[in-house]
């Protein structure tokens, strides 16, 4: 690593900026979050993006900026309402950001969450790269408008956009609700389950960003280790939490009644090229997903 940087990260309180707020300290970087609830922690500084108030002490000598900030896409049904929610708290954020900026003549990079979800879920088959264009459903509409902003940063510095696949961990996101449904033999695949899920550790995906400061990289990189369809995956998980599925195929009209709109992230699902963010020199350190879920839980 060649030198340590002042990072400001946003959104850093969630499941993957507490785990890359841990990482960049280790490796000497100086970091600093912006909450919206600071109670005077050290290196924790107030911030309302709807309000477009902080704490200017956030911004002194920062080099970097991560924006992990955004309402979550599953925790609530896709009403009109909600839809703008998910929108404004990654498009009026980052906008906020880059607003700031001007306040930052040190910046040197604007690194953005951003999801994988913006391919043709009709074509099973294809598998995506980075330059193949985006569909027309919701979500992604959501990370086109997404990263469309984040894209303000390119006349000040360096940006890069991660497109994050479902991340692992039994500490947050979706593996948990996963694995309760099997725990409690209600385990099933949903839907058609031939449907295709793109994974990544928490351990990768927060050493994707780490490597990307580390080594100033600038684009746009699906982030996924691989991908399997939906019933290979609830295969796997009984499996390693050595449960039986008792239960036939989750119908997709059952799906759709109860999640609405929202069953899309459930019952549709992409492959993905992730050979560019391989050409930066990264490594997956899991790319086996039996060995994955297992050593998440055992």
């Amino acid at each position: 690593m060649s030198e340590n940087y002042t990072i400001l990260i946003a959104g850093g309180t969630g499941m993957i900026g507490k785990e890359l707020t841990s990482l960049l300290k280790k490796q000497g970087h100086n970091v600093r979050i912006l909450t919206r609830d600071a109670q005077g922690r050290d290196g924790y500084y107030n911030w309302s993006p709807s309000n477009k108030t902080i704490e200017e002490a956030a911004l002194e000598g920062v080099d970097i900026i991560i924006n992990l900030a955004g309402a979550g896409i599953a925790d609530k049904r896709w009403t009109p309402k909600r839809k703008k929610v998910l929108i404004d708290s990654r498009v009026n954020t980052t906008q906020f950001l880059f607003e700031l900026s001007d306040k930052i003549p040190s910046l040197t990079q604007y690194i953005s969450a951003s999801g994988i979800n913006c391919y043709d879920y009709n074509q099973c088959n294809e598998i995506y790269k980075e330059e193949d264009a985006f569909s027309d459903d919701f979500l992604s509409t959501l990370v086109k408008k997404w990263e469309n902003t984040a894209d303000l940063f390119q006349e000040k510095c360096k940006v890069a956009k991660v497109r994050t696949s479902v991340v692992l961990s039994n500490k947050g996101g979706a593996l948990p609700t996963m694995a309760k449904t099997v725990k409690y033999y209600l385990g099933a695949p949903l839907g058609k389950g031939s449907q295709w899920l793109p994974w990544v550790s928490l351990e990768d995906v927060v050493s994707v960003y780490a490597h990307l400061v580390n080594n100033q990289v600038e684009g746009v990189y699906n982030t996924l280790a691989g991908a399997v369809t939906n019933k290979a995956f609830t295969k796997q998980l009984a499996k390693t939490l050595n449960k039986p599925l008792w239960l036939p195929k989750v119908p997709s009209f059952l799906l759709k009644l109860i999640l609405g709109e929202m069953s899309v992230v459930v019952l549709e699902g992409v492959q993905a090229d992730n050979s560019k963010l391989l050409s930066t020199g990264f490594r997956f350190k899991n790319k086996n997903l039996k060995q994955t879920l297992e050593s998440i839980y055992n």
